[in-house]
Protein backbone atom coordinates (compact mmCIF):
# COMPACT_ATOMS: atom_id res chain seq x y z
CA UNK A 1 0.00 0.00 0.00
CA UNK A 2 0.85 3.41 -0.62
CA UNK A 3 1.71 4.27 3.30
CA UNK A 4 4.11 1.83 3.13
CA UNK A 5 6.09 3.55 1.46
CA UNK A 6 5.48 7.42 2.73
CA UNK A 7 9.10 7.15 4.90
CA UNK A 8 10.79 7.93 1.49
CA UNK A 9 9.62 11.51 1.51
CA UNK A 10 11.08 12.04 5.02
CA UNK A 11 14.07 10.52 3.56
CA UNK A 12 13.96 12.82 0.57
CA UNK A 13 13.85 15.65 2.87
CA UNK A 14 16.77 14.74 5.44
CA UNK A 15 18.89 14.54 2.56
CA UNK A 16 17.60 17.92 0.81
CA UNK A 17 18.22 19.57 4.40
CA UNK A 18 21.77 17.80 5.00
CA UNK A 19 23.84 17.24 1.44
CA UNK A 20 27.06 19.77 1.72
CA UNK A 21 25.77 20.79 5.27
CA UNK A 22 29.17 21.80 6.53
CA UNK A 23 29.63 21.42 10.38
CA UNK A 24 31.92 23.76 12.67
CA UNK A 25 34.16 22.23 15.16
CA UNK A 26 34.77 22.91 18.96
CA UNK A 27 34.74 27.11 19.62
CA UNK A 28 34.28 27.75 16.17
CA UNK A 29 30.83 29.02 14.66
CA UNK A 30 29.08 29.76 11.34
CA UNK A 31 28.92 33.76 11.20
CA UNK A 32 26.85 33.79 8.08
CA UNK A 33 24.21 31.35 9.53
CA UNK A 34 21.43 34.47 9.38
CA UNK A 35 22.73 35.86 6.25
CA UNK A 36 20.20 36.12 3.21
CA UNK A 37 21.61 33.62 0.66
CA UNK A 38 21.30 30.79 4.18
CA UNK A 39 18.26 31.63 5.11
CA UNK A 40 16.33 31.90 1.59
CA UNK A 41 17.39 28.46 1.40
CA UNK A 42 16.02 27.43 4.93
CA UNK A 43 12.76 28.77 3.34
CA UNK A 44 12.74 27.04 0.93
CA UNK A 45 13.00 23.61 2.75
CA UNK A 46 10.09 24.62 5.23
CA UNK A 47 8.09 25.52 1.79
CA UNK A 48 8.50 22.02 0.96
CA UNK A 49 7.90 20.89 4.18
CA UNK A 50 4.74 22.91 4.06
CA UNK A 51 3.85 21.32 1.06
CA UNK A 52 3.76 18.03 2.95
CA UNK A 53 2.27 19.22 5.67
CA UNK A 54 -0.84 20.13 3.79
CA UNK A 55 -0.89 17.00 1.84
CA UNK A 56 -0.46 14.69 5.17
CA UNK A 57 -3.63 16.66 6.15
CA UNK A 58 -5.68 15.69 3.28
CA UNK A 59 -5.22 12.50 3.21
CA UNK A 60 -5.81 12.31 7.42
CA UNK A 61 -9.31 14.83 6.55
CA UNK A 62 -10.43 12.27 3.43
CA UNK A 63 -10.46 9.38 6.57
CA UNK A 64 -8.04 7.46 4.91
CA UNK A 65 -4.44 6.13 6.94
CA UNK A 66 -1.99 9.09 6.80
CA UNK A 67 0.88 6.53 7.79
CA UNK A 68 4.06 8.11 9.59
CA UNK A 69 3.08 10.99 8.07
CA UNK A 70 0.25 11.74 10.61
CA UNK A 71 3.17 13.68 12.39
CA UNK A 72 3.52 16.30 9.62
CA UNK A 73 -0.88 16.98 9.92
CA UNK A 74 -0.29 19.22 12.78
CA UNK A 75 3.38 20.68 12.78
CA UNK A 76 3.20 22.80 9.14
CA UNK A 77 2.69 25.77 11.71
CA UNK A 78 6.64 25.27 12.56
CA UNK A 79 7.55 25.61 9.66
CA UNK A 80 5.31 28.89 9.12
CA UNK A 81 7.17 30.07 12.13
CA UNK A 82 10.52 29.97 10.54
CA UNK A 83 8.85 32.20 7.87
CA UNK A 84 7.49 34.88 9.84
CA UNK A 85 11.18 34.98 12.24
CA UNK A 86 13.64 35.46 9.38
CA UNK A 87 10.83 38.29 8.46
CA UNK A 88 11.13 40.06 11.16
CA UNK A 89 14.93 39.30 11.42
CA UNK A 90 15.16 40.53 7.96
CA UNK A 91 13.27 43.51 8.73
CA UNK A 92 15.16 45.25 11.44
CA UNK A 93 18.11 43.76 9.85
CA UNK A 94 17.86 46.10 7.20
CA UNK A 95 16.47 48.95 8.63
CA UNK A 96 19.34 49.49 10.73
CA UNK A 97 22.07 48.09 7.57
CA UNK A 98 20.97 49.92 5.22
CA UNK A 99 20.97 53.45 4.27
CA UNK A 100 17.13 55.26 4.18
CA UNK A 101 15.58 52.03 3.98
CA UNK A 102 12.25 53.13 5.21
CA UNK A 103 12.73 56.01 2.36
CA UNK A 104 12.41 52.82 -0.38
CA UNK A 105 10.23 50.42 1.92
CA UNK A 106 6.74 50.66 -0.41
CA UNK A 107 9.10 50.14 -3.56
CA UNK A 108 11.20 47.30 -2.24
CA UNK A 109 9.12 45.31 -0.38
CA UNK A 110 5.88 45.44 -0.97
CA UNK A 111 5.99 44.03 -5.28
CA UNK A 112 7.90 41.14 -3.86
CA UNK A 113 5.27 39.72 -2.07
CA UNK A 114 2.07 41.46 -3.66
CA UNK A 115 3.50 40.24 -7.37
CA UNK A 116 3.63 36.82 -6.45
CA UNK A 117 0.64 36.79 -4.60
CA UNK A 118 -1.49 38.34 -7.45
CA UNK A 119 -0.22 36.16 -10.18
CA UNK A 120 -0.37 33.12 -7.86
CA UNK A 121 -3.82 33.91 -7.18
CA UNK A 122 -4.72 34.39 -11.04
CA UNK A 123 -3.20 31.11 -11.82
CA UNK A 124 -5.33 29.13 -8.93
CA UNK A 125 -8.41 30.72 -9.67
CA UNK A 126 -8.00 29.85 -13.96
CA UNK A 127 -6.68 26.61 -13.00
CA UNK A 128 -10.18 25.81 -10.64
CA UNK A 129 -12.40 27.24 -13.05
CA UNK A 130 -10.18 25.25 -15.74
CA UNK A 131 -11.22 22.05 -13.28
CA UNK A 132 -15.22 22.98 -13.94
CA UNK A 133 -15.40 25.32 -10.75
CA UNK A 134 -18.69 27.03 -10.77
CA UNK A 135 -18.41 30.74 -9.12
CA UNK A 136 -21.35 31.88 -7.51
CA UNK A 137 -22.58 35.58 -7.99
CA UNK A 138 -19.97 37.90 -6.79
CA UNK A 139 -17.89 35.03 -5.54
CA UNK A 140 -15.42 35.76 -8.78
CA UNK A 141 -14.43 39.61 -7.64
CA UNK A 142 -13.56 39.04 -4.16
CA UNK A 143 -11.50 36.21 -5.47
CA UNK A 144 -9.76 38.64 -7.66
CA UNK A 145 -9.23 41.00 -5.57
CA UNK A 146 -7.92 39.29 -2.53
CA UNK A 147 -10.87 40.27 -0.73
CA UNK A 148 -12.17 36.50 0.19
CA UNK A 149 -9.25 33.97 -0.60
CA UNK A 150 -10.32 31.32 -2.82
CA UNK A 151 -7.31 29.45 -2.05
CA UNK A 152 -6.98 29.89 1.92
CA UNK A 153 -3.23 28.87 2.04
CA UNK A 154 -2.53 32.17 0.78
CA UNK A 155 -3.65 33.89 3.89
CA UNK A 156 0.46 34.21 4.48
CA UNK A 157 0.95 36.63 2.03
CA UNK A 158 -1.89 39.05 2.88
CA UNK A 159 -0.89 39.51 6.96
CA UNK A 160 2.81 39.90 6.08
CA UNK A 161 1.60 42.76 3.97
CA UNK A 162 -0.10 44.16 6.98
CA UNK A 163 2.58 43.33 9.52
CA UNK A 164 4.87 45.27 6.85
CA UNK A 165 2.67 48.53 6.47
CA UNK A 166 2.48 48.05 10.63
CA UNK A 167 6.05 48.05 10.85
CA UNK A 168 6.72 51.26 8.30
CA UNK A 169 4.13 52.98 10.40
CA UNK A 170 5.87 52.42 13.80
CA UNK A 171 9.84 53.03 13.11
CA UNK A 172 8.80 55.51 10.74
CA UNK A 173 6.79 57.15 13.44
CA UNK A 174 8.23 55.91 16.71
CA UNK A 175 12.33 56.98 16.85
CA UNK A 176 12.83 55.32 19.91
CA UNK A 177 14.01 52.28 18.65
CA UNK A 178 12.95 50.01 21.70
CA UNK A 179 9.97 51.78 22.40
CA UNK A 180 9.15 51.25 18.39
CA UNK A 181 9.81 47.39 19.30
CA UNK A 182 7.85 47.36 22.51
CA UNK A 183 4.49 49.42 20.49
CA UNK A 184 4.69 47.03 17.51
CA UNK A 185 4.83 43.90 19.69
CA UNK A 186 1.86 45.02 21.43
CA UNK A 187 0.39 45.63 17.56
CA UNK A 188 1.14 42.49 16.81
CA UNK A 189 -0.19 41.13 19.77
CA UNK A 190 -3.49 43.02 19.28
CA UNK A 191 -4.07 41.43 15.83
CA UNK A 192 -3.48 38.09 16.83
CA UNK A 193 -6.45 38.81 19.47
CA UNK A 194 -8.65 39.94 17.18
CA UNK A 195 -8.02 37.72 14.77
CA UNK A 196 -9.06 34.67 17.37
CA UNK A 197 -12.06 36.40 18.71
CA UNK A 198 -13.00 36.26 15.01
CA UNK A 199 -13.66 32.71 14.59
CA UNK A 200 -13.80 30.26 12.05
CA UNK A 201 -15.40 31.53 8.61
CA UNK A 202 -18.42 29.58 7.98
CA UNK A 203 -20.17 32.42 4.89
CA UNK A 204 -17.92 31.78 2.65
CA UNK A 205 -18.06 28.73 0.10
CA UNK A 206 -13.93 28.64 0.14
CA UNK A 207 -13.91 29.74 4.47
CA UNK A 208 -11.11 32.63 2.94
CA UNK A 209 -12.07 35.55 4.96
CA UNK A 210 -9.73 37.05 6.14
CA UNK A 211 -8.15 36.65 9.69
CA UNK A 212 -10.56 33.89 10.28
CA UNK A 213 -9.43 30.88 11.59
CA UNK A 214 -6.97 30.05 14.12
CA UNK A 215 -3.75 30.08 10.71
CA UNK A 216 -3.76 33.71 10.98
CA UNK A 217 -2.89 34.22 14.59
CA UNK A 218 -1.03 30.99 16.02
CA UNK A 219 2.70 31.49 14.55
CA UNK A 220 1.57 35.50 14.09
CA UNK A 221 4.43 36.76 16.80
CA UNK A 222 7.28 35.31 15.56
CA UNK A 223 7.72 37.73 13.23
CA UNK A 224 8.30 39.73 16.59
CA UNK A 225 10.35 37.67 18.16
CA UNK A 226 12.16 37.98 14.62
CA UNK A 227 12.93 41.31 15.51
CA UNK A 228 14.45 41.22 18.92
CA UNK A 229 16.46 38.69 18.05
CA UNK A 230 17.73 40.84 15.27
CA UNK A 231 17.61 44.02 18.32
CA UNK A 232 19.54 41.81 20.92
CA UNK A 233 21.49 39.44 18.39
CA UNK A 234 25.69 40.30 20.36
CA UNK A 235 24.51 39.51 23.90
CA UNK A 236 22.14 36.62 22.89
CA UNK A 237 24.49 34.62 20.58
CA UNK A 238 27.13 35.63 23.03
CA UNK A 239 25.46 33.72 25.44
CA UNK A 240 23.86 31.14 23.91
CA UNK A 241 27.57 30.12 22.45
CA UNK A 242 29.03 30.39 26.16
CA UNK A 243 26.37 27.75 27.37
CA UNK A 244 25.92 25.73 23.91
CA UNK A 245 25.49 22.36 24.58
CA UNK A 246 22.78 23.13 27.50
CA UNK A 247 20.96 25.94 25.57
CA UNK A 248 20.25 23.53 22.78
CA UNK A 249 19.26 20.46 24.98
CA UNK A 250 17.15 22.90 27.01
CA UNK A 251 15.08 24.14 23.48
CA UNK A 252 14.95 20.69 22.35
CA UNK A 253 13.31 19.43 25.56
CA UNK A 254 11.12 22.61 25.58
CA UNK A 255 9.86 21.86 22.18
CA UNK A 256 9.41 18.30 22.71
CA UNK A 257 7.33 18.96 26.14
CA UNK A 258 5.15 21.56 24.19
CA UNK A 259 4.56 19.00 21.25
CA UNK A 260 3.70 16.88 23.46
CA UNK A 261 0.68 19.52 25.11
CA UNK A 262 -0.25 21.21 21.90
CA UNK A 263 -0.87 17.37 20.49
CA UNK A 264 -2.76 17.02 23.71
CA UNK A 265 -4.51 20.49 23.47
CA UNK A 266 -5.86 19.98 20.19
CA UNK A 267 -6.98 16.63 20.53
CA UNK A 268 -8.77 17.26 23.71
CA UNK A 269 -9.76 20.94 23.06
CA UNK A 270 -8.61 22.84 19.56
CA UNK A 271 -9.53 25.74 17.98
CA UNK A 272 -12.64 23.75 16.43
CA UNK A 273 -14.18 23.60 20.01
CA UNK A 274 -16.94 25.88 19.01
CA UNK A 275 -20.94 25.54 18.10
CA UNK A 276 -23.83 28.05 17.40
CA UNK A 277 -23.84 30.44 20.59
CA UNK A 278 -20.32 28.96 22.10
CA UNK A 279 -17.38 30.62 20.46
CA UNK A 280 -14.70 28.58 22.17
CA UNK A 281 -12.65 31.65 23.37
CA UNK A 282 -11.28 29.95 26.51
CA UNK A 283 -10.40 26.41 24.75
CA UNK A 284 -8.77 28.88 21.71
CA UNK A 285 -6.77 30.95 24.67
CA UNK A 286 -5.76 27.65 25.75
CA UNK A 287 -4.92 25.91 22.91
CA UNK A 288 -2.75 28.87 21.92
CA UNK A 289 -1.04 29.22 24.64
CA UNK A 290 0.67 26.00 24.64
CA UNK A 291 1.08 25.83 20.64
CA UNK A 292 2.81 29.25 20.48
CA UNK A 293 5.18 28.58 22.90
CA UNK A 294 5.90 25.48 20.99
CA UNK A 295 6.40 27.05 17.67
CA UNK A 296 9.09 29.83 19.32
CA UNK A 297 11.60 27.03 21.20
CA UNK A 298 11.37 25.36 17.50
CA UNK A 299 12.33 28.00 15.39
CA UNK A 300 15.33 28.88 18.15
CA UNK A 301 16.07 25.56 18.27
CA UNK A 302 16.59 25.48 14.71
CA UNK A 303 18.59 28.48 15.08
CA UNK A 304 21.10 27.67 17.34
CA UNK A 305 21.52 24.35 15.31
CA UNK A 306 22.38 26.65 12.47
CA UNK A 307 25.38 28.79 14.45
CA UNK A 308 27.02 24.76 14.01
CA UNK A 309 26.00 23.42 10.85
CA UNK A 310 25.11 25.24 7.42
CA UNK A 311 22.61 23.95 5.66
CA UNK A 312 23.32 25.19 1.88
CA UNK A 313 23.33 23.68 -1.65
CA UNK A 314 22.02 24.64 -4.86
CA UNK A 315 18.86 22.72 -4.68
CA UNK A 316 18.11 24.47 -1.17
CA UNK A 317 19.25 28.00 -3.33
CA UNK A 318 16.59 26.86 -6.12
CA UNK A 319 14.10 26.28 -3.55
CA UNK A 320 14.28 29.49 -1.71
CA UNK A 321 13.96 31.53 -4.73
CA UNK A 322 10.91 30.33 -5.54
CA UNK A 323 9.75 29.65 -2.21
CA UNK A 324 7.04 32.30 -2.06
CA UNK A 325 5.36 30.97 -5.63
CA UNK A 326 5.26 27.51 -3.85
CA UNK A 327 4.14 28.46 -0.98
CA UNK A 328 0.74 30.14 -3.05
CA UNK A 329 0.21 27.79 -5.53
CA UNK A 330 0.86 23.94 -4.46
CA UNK A 331 -3.03 24.11 -3.39
CA UNK A 332 -4.23 23.96 -7.33
CA UNK A 333 -2.88 20.38 -7.88
CA UNK A 334 -3.58 19.49 -3.91
CA UNK A 335 -7.12 19.98 -4.99
CA UNK A 336 -7.35 19.15 -8.74
CA UNK A 337 -4.55 16.44 -9.53
CA UNK A 338 -6.79 13.17 -10.14
CA UNK A 339 -4.83 10.57 -8.50
CA UNK A 340 -5.56 8.50 -6.10
CA UNK A 341 -2.82 6.59 -5.25
CA UNK A 342 -1.44 8.59 -2.58
CA UNK A 343 2.43 8.02 -2.92
CA UNK A 344 2.46 9.10 -6.59
CA UNK A 345 -0.11 12.23 -5.40
CA UNK A 346 2.38 13.24 -3.38
CA UNK A 347 4.78 12.94 -5.92
CA UNK A 348 2.69 14.68 -8.84
CA UNK A 349 2.30 17.39 -6.21
CA UNK A 350 5.74 18.03 -5.69
CA UNK A 351 6.15 17.50 -9.54
CA UNK A 352 3.96 20.30 -10.27
CA UNK A 353 4.16 22.85 -8.15
CA UNK A 354 7.63 23.00 -8.21
CA UNK A 355 8.05 23.65 -12.00
CA UNK A 356 4.77 25.77 -11.71
CA UNK A 357 6.34 28.07 -9.28
CA UNK A 358 9.45 28.08 -11.21
CA UNK A 359 7.59 29.43 -14.21
CA UNK A 360 5.85 31.85 -12.01
CA UNK A 361 8.62 33.09 -10.36
CA UNK A 362 10.81 33.74 -13.54
CA UNK A 363 7.42 36.00 -14.50
CA UNK A 364 7.13 37.45 -10.80
CA UNK A 365 10.89 38.66 -11.49
CA UNK A 366 10.45 40.70 -14.67
CA UNK A 367 7.17 42.24 -13.20
CA UNK A 368 8.79 43.35 -10.14
CA UNK A 369 11.76 45.10 -11.57
CA UNK A 370 9.29 47.14 -13.62
CA UNK A 371 7.61 48.04 -10.14
CA UNK A 372 10.86 49.21 -9.16
CA UNK A 373 12.26 51.23 -11.60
Amino acid sequence: MAKEYFFVFYSVLAVLLLVKAQMKGKNYWQEDALSLPVTKGILGFAAVCIMLHHMSQTIYFAGEDAGILLFMVDIGVCFVGLFFFFSGYGLYTSLHTKENYLKGFFRKRLPAILVPFYMCNFVFIAGSAIAGYQFEKGELLSYLTGWVLMNSQMWYIVEIFFLYLLFYVVFKWIKNDTAACFVYGISVLAMMIGSLLLGHDNTTASGGALFRGEWWYNATLLIWIGILFAKYKKPVLSFCRKYYGIMVAVFAILTCIFYSETMHMLQTKGYWYEWNGYPGYAEKFQTLAVQLPFIICFVLFFVLVMQKIKFSNKVLDFLGEICLELYLVHNLFILYLPIKNRFFFIVAVYAAGIALAAVLHAVDKRIIRLFRK
